[in-house]
């Protein structure tokens, strides 16, 4: 089956990649171009905490706090499935820890460890209208906490 797209009408692949490759970047004013005016991230790890999904203002602030303790990364999209409105990521995240991590990446902040850490997720994907309009994260924060040393 072909996908037909334009320039004014790009597919939820197109859309995804876009964000993808802005995250990659660090480009926080793509990433936010490409959601939707309701937008929401769902951390699924948040059920432990009976965290609702977060809407756009408060997922705002996450990616230039995760920026600032991560300088640089390599965000590795292992495989991706993609339908018409719904796109699904398997990635790996690798990165130092340089800067210091606090809210609302974390409650406490934690200083710098100088760690590299890897860990893998999938991304489910809502697009609609050419914008994002949900993402659903599942990815291995246990490992991602044992990598930086933290006390669970």
């Amino acid at each position: 089956m072909k996908s037909e797209t334009s320039t004014n009408n790009p597919s939820a692949f197109e859309i995804v990649s876009q964000f993808v490759a802005a995250l990659a970047a660090q480009d926080t004013e793509i990433m936010k171009s490409l959601h939707a005016k309701d937008y929401v991230v769902d951390w699924v790890y948040g059920d432990a905490f009976e965290n609702p999904p977060s809407s756009a203002e408060e997922s705002a602030a996450f990616f230039p706090a995760w920026f600032i303790g991560f300088d640089e990364i390599d965000y590795d999209v292992k495989r991706t499935i993609a339908a018409e409105e719904v796109v699904v990521t398997e990635w790996v995240f690798t990165g130092t820890h340089t800067g210091p991590l606090g809210p609302p990446v974390f409650e406490e902040r934690l200083d710098p460890t100088g760690r590299t850490i890897q860990f893998r997720g999938v991304t489910i994907y809502d697009v609609r209208e050419g914008l994002i309009q949900r993402e659903t994260i599942y990815m291995d924060l246990a490992t991602l906490l044992v990598e930086l040393g933290a006390r669970v």
